[in-house]
């Protein structure tokens, strides 16, 4: 076993602002140290493990098999230390003031949003929300390393070994049209449906493309007449003109609470939506995130359970 006492742990943080700016440059601004003293630590660090840990330099460093192993223990152990010193090993939801950040697409924000905070405002009201938009998608994985944000619901699972990402959901989908719309008053037919023009929302249909809803999402592209930035404004278009959208069941079953439009279901079989709980794996066992996927589990499906 090696003694402690014999390494300077100083190297341990240096590794970590590295592998997570993936350049020696970035984290020398980041620590406050020169360049070459980073690259010495470098040195120390490669020689104590017997790995080069980091390759590349052009287009950035790229981690080695052992470097992504060693990084999620420091990481961790790194992050222990932070708790303990800032006094947040302990999380009591009553008297807790932290914050935290989740991370949606499609204007998911609409959704979530005032139902997980009246949830959390019920159980810890010194707690503060955040929601921000996943935008974009690629620089999630190093805010969720950094802990700039918490977690994320995304329905497509991000490349970096680094995440947890269990499924969170299944969703159908839905057409949506204004309640007094010229066409749609039932269940529509296939050429029912591709005989309509359409209104979507930028990315939402980019990968529900699996099957027969990925042919019949072809004609509704060509049938698309507007695409507006965000899917909250869907039902803002359909109630003031004959276009349709199609929208996870969840997103219709709240719109139709709200907005003067009705809901149908496709003519043809659809495979389910999937969307993903993502985190890094060094909040995994944290008092306080744990607490935060709980109330976040507890309002899953709030809008597809019947209600009064």
């Amino acid at each position: 076993m090696i003694n402690l006492r014999s390494i300077d742990l100083n190297l341990l943080t240096v590794f970590e602002a590295v592998y997570e700016e993936k350049s020696q440059v970035k984290a020398a601004e980041r620590l406050g140290m020169t360049q070459s003293a980073i690259s010495l630590a470098l040195g120390r660090l490669r020689y104590l493990v017997d790995d080069r840990l980091f390759q590349g330099r052009s287009k950035g460093l790229t981690p080695t098999v052992k470097a992504d192993d060693l990084y999620l223990r420091i990481h961790q152990a790194l992050n222990l230390i932070r708790d303990e010193l800032s006094n947040k090993g302990d999380f009591d939801p009553a008297t807790s003031q932290r914050t935290f950040v989740l991370a949606l697409a499609y204007g998911g924000g609409g959704l979530f949003g005032p139902r997980l905070n009246a949830l959390i405002q019920s159980k810890a009201p010194n707690i503060r929300l955040v929601i921000r938009t996943i935008d974009p998608v690629a620089e999630l994985p190093s805010l969720l390393r950094e802990h700039r944000v918490d977690l994320a619901i995304h329905h497509v699972p991000l490349v970096d070994q680094q995440l947890e990402q269990p499924i969170y959901d299944e969703n159908q989908w839905v057409l949506i049209a204004r309640g007094d719309h010229p066409s749609i008053q039932q269940d529509p037919s296939l050429d029912t449906l591709l005989a309509e023009q359409f209104v979507t929302a930028f990315d939402l249909l980019t990968h529900a493309s699996e099957g027969t809803l990925g042919h019949m999402l072809e004609g509704v592209r060509e049938r698309t007449k507007l695409e507006v930035p965000n899917a909250l404004l869907l039902p803002h278009v359909v109630i003031q003109s004959d276009l349709l959208a199609l929208v996870p069941e969840e997103m219709a079953a709240r719109f139709v609470e709200i907005y003067p439009i009705q809901q149908f279901r496709l003519p043809v079989p659809v495979p389910p939506i999937r969307t993903h709980m993502i985190w890094h794996r060094s909040m995994t066992s944290d008092l306080g995130h744990r607490w935060f996927r709980e109330q976040l589990e507890l309002v899953k499906g709030y809008w597809k359970t019947p209600r009064e």
